[in-house]
């Protein structure tokens, strides 16, 4: 799903909540609302350029993960809490557009 970033498109996250088998998930110039539990256990690999948060909310599952692309991102820091040692092979912040 690609928009605009000037476009502002907000989605809610339980859009997600029937998709069990996703595992790809590319995103851009879109928001996300709601509890990112409702994106899939069984995601391996995120792209969103233009992450509107400054962190990865708890509530997603990142177990499974091994590539997140975030760039363009208000990204600060990537969790917001401790976490367990997961292993990540591709993780890619990018530069924020000014």
């Amino acid at each position: 799903m690609k928009f605009p970033r000037t476009n502002g498109k907000c989605f809610s996250t339980k859009a997600f909540k029937k998709m069990k088998r996703l595992r790809l998930l590319q995103l851009a110039g879109l928001q996300l609302d709601g509890d990112f539990e409702y994106l899939s256990r069984n995601l391996s690999w995120l792209s969103w350029n233009g992450f509107p948060l400054t962190c990865i909310p708890s509530s997603f599952y990142k177990e499974n993960l091994v590539s997140i692309e975030l760039e363009n991102s208000n990204v600060e820091h990537l969790w917001e809490e401790p976490q367990v040692l997961i292993t990540i092979y591709h993780l890619n912040l990018g530069q924020k557009l000014i």
